[in-house]
């Protein structure tokens, strides 16, 4: 027996639960399932209490132990907040405001309300606590002496901050104590703060990884810059291109000199001037495909045909000339092909003319959403704008990027010939507003504009309906329409004890597409799937599926194979109670009386 927390209030303990027991109504408040208790420790003002299970049972019957090591935190009214388990016996504990702090034989360590723990300090000796402070605990070791123990509580304190949302504490913290390692990084990324790891991280590939991971484009396009990797100039280019940054896919591209992606990308946003310097750019390289390509994005025939007979595709390029009205091209080439004595292919007289579609919105980047910027990425912006920040806003120079004039030197005299005029200079420019990369490393020395360059949070995708109905619900029909066939059949097995589930596949895979519409989207896009709501159409915290079988039609298939057994079609009817059965088990009672006809139903089979 131990004390509740309040007056008139008692904890009993059993072998298999503890319970929360009022003596004046000898009413059981709660019960919670936690096995072998030995010390119960509330915190100072009675809000929370850890259970703490020390020793082991031996099993009647059988010749081992059941070890029950570990700690559990729970509120005042005994609902389970969190389990932690240990390896070895809990010697002592005691609370520090919100942090539990307890020793095991060689460790201090703590214990929050979330389930986080963590390591404070290592022990000689082992010693039971009395009292934890701040940045001490009082202690008796074996020898019942006391002594103070100095410990720093500050991972357990940053993790509260960051649970509480206190973001000025956390960076107070960052920039004050000594926080670091790869156990602190990990659990950053665990709960979903990828930049505030990034204060922690000096290695570059990590930070890298960081950046991309919480959607800051500058930062990883400064930590690229310096890593100097394709790789990582790749993966740079995928984020951007996910969040719409154009400019950042561009200068990805070029890094990488991936002209395919590149004039696709032209393609895409009807940057029609710079394709047609693509085109000059796969010339110069001798690409035939390249060319190809490109003279296709621009709807080039003369240069399409100009390309199939430089590549020996003499058919080819007769018929895609005479196709386009080039008369004295097709005349041309038809005297090539008959002085070669190669067949003179015939045209198709319902040939259609394909032209790329014409570009309506020729823009940069998506636009983005005005958002308040959070803490960290204030912090970001202040650092960047006290060094140097990469070009973000104008693509880089091609001199540097693609290094294509050591190639032209290799392949010919008319490449040596461009080499002449610059190159890659004024003729084949692809941005107005060029910096040489040899002398500002890829650079600004002056940021740009605030306006244009402020960082923004990338909007937080929200809950999916089919979320909401596995955390909302305990039945198993509710779980098969969200898709999540494993916990349903897990909830029917606990439930009604059903062992082979082959028999309901039909019905889960019905009530899974049940639970969804489909509408067509606009033309060259996906359809837009629709979610049936049960009860109400709008998707609230709340939100449950709609199901497919309900009891009024279960009732209605009954009758009907009462009136098929009558008649004496008793295959029939043996065939409509099998559905039935099938039926019972993902079928959602609306009310009482539907929730008793149901088991009417049960009996009846059974």
């Amino acid at each position: 027996m131990f004390f509740g927390g309040t007056s008139g209030r008692l904890l009993l303990r059993s072998d298999e639960r503890i319970v929360l027991f009022e003596p004046q109504s000898r009413r059981v408040l709660a019960e919670l399932q936690v096995t072998r208790i030995k010390y119960v420790i509330w915190n100072q003002d009675f809000s929370k209490v850890a259970l703490i299970s020390k020793h082991g049972a031996k099993s009647p019957g059988v010749n081992w132990l059941i070890l029950d090591l570990g700690i559990t935190i729970a509120s005042r009214n005994l609902e389970q907040l969190c389990t932690v388990t240990e390896t070895v016996r809990v010697k002592s504990g005691a609370w520090d405001h919100r942090i539990f702090i307890y020793t095991t034989l060689n460790h201090v360590k703590y214990c929050l309300a979330n389930g986080d723990t963590g390591i404070i300090r290592t022990l000689d000796v082992p010693v039971y606590i009395t009292k934890a402070n701040s940045k001490q605990i009082f202690c008796l070791d074996r020898e019942l002496k006391h002594c103070i123990i100095s410990i720093d509580s500050t991972e357990a304190k940053f993790k509260l901050a960051l649970e509480d949302r206190n973001y000025a504490e956390v960076m107070n913290m960052i920039k004050n104590s000594k926080l670091c390692g790869k156990s602190i990084i990990v659990y950053l990324q665990e709960k979903g703060y990828p930049e505030v790891a990034l204060h922690f991280v000096d290695d570059l590939k990590t930070r890298f990884k960081l950046a991309l991971a919480c959607g800051n484009i500058e930062v990883a396009m400064n930590t690229a810059y310096e890593m100097s990797d394709d790789e990582c100039w790749h993966r740079l280019g995928l984020e951007a291109l996910r969040q719409g940054n154009h400019q950042v896919v561009e200068m990805s591209y070029q890094r990488t000199k991936n002209f395919e992606r590149l004039s696709f990308l032209y393609l895409l946003t009807g940057n029609v001037e710079k394709l047609r310097k693509m085109l000059r750019i796969a010339e110069m390289r001798r690409d035939i495909m390249g060319r190809f390509h490109n003279a296709l994005f621009l709807g080039s025939a003369s240069e399409r045909v100009r390309v199939l007979e430089e590549a020996g595709q003499l058919a080819l390029a007769y018929l895609s000339a005479i196709s386009h009205g080039m008369l004295e091209e097709a005349a041309r080439i038809k005297a090539l092909l008959e002085s070669t004595d190669q067949p003179i292919p015939s045209v198709l007289c319902d040939a259609q003319l394909m032209q790329p579609p014409t570009p309506i919105l020729r823009s940069d980047n998506w636009p983005l959403l005005t958002l308040p910027t959070n803490t960290f990425r204030n912090s970001h912006a202040g650092e960047a704008d006290s060094s140097e920040i990469a070009d973000v806003t104008s693509s880089p120079g091609w001199d540097a990027d693609l290094d294509l004039n050591e190639q032209d030197n290799e392949n010919g005299n008319n490449e040596a010939d461009l080499d002449e005029g610059g190159g890659w200079g004024d003729d084949l420019d692809i941005d107005d507003n060029i910096y040489d990369d040899n002398t500002t490393e890829g650079k600004y020395h002056e940021p740009p504009d605030k306006e244009a360059s402020a960082p923004h949070i990338i909007p937080v995708a929200g809950v999916s309906p089919e979320f909401r109905w596995c955390q909302n619900s305990a039945h198993a029909a509710d779980h098969a329409a969200a898709g999540n066939f494993g916990s349903s059949m897990s909830f029917l097995n606990r439930q009604i004890s059903v062992v082979n589930f082959h028999p309901l596949r039909s019905r889960f895979l019905l009530v899974y597409s049940a639970s969804s519409s489909s509408a067509p989207g606009l033309p060259l896009s996906l359809a837009h799937q629709v979610t049936l709501q049960r009860g109400s159409a709008v998707i609230d915290a709340g939100c449950l599926p709609r199901i497919a079988t309900s009891m009024p039609r279960l009732i209605e298939t009954l009758k009907a194979s009462y009136r098929l057994f009558q008649k004496g079609n008793f295959q029939a009817s043996r065939d409509k109670f099998y559905y039935i059965l099938l039926c019972i088990p993902l079928i959602v009672a609306e009310s009482r009386s539907h929730a008793n006809e149901v088991m009417c139903l049960h009996h009846k089979f059974l």
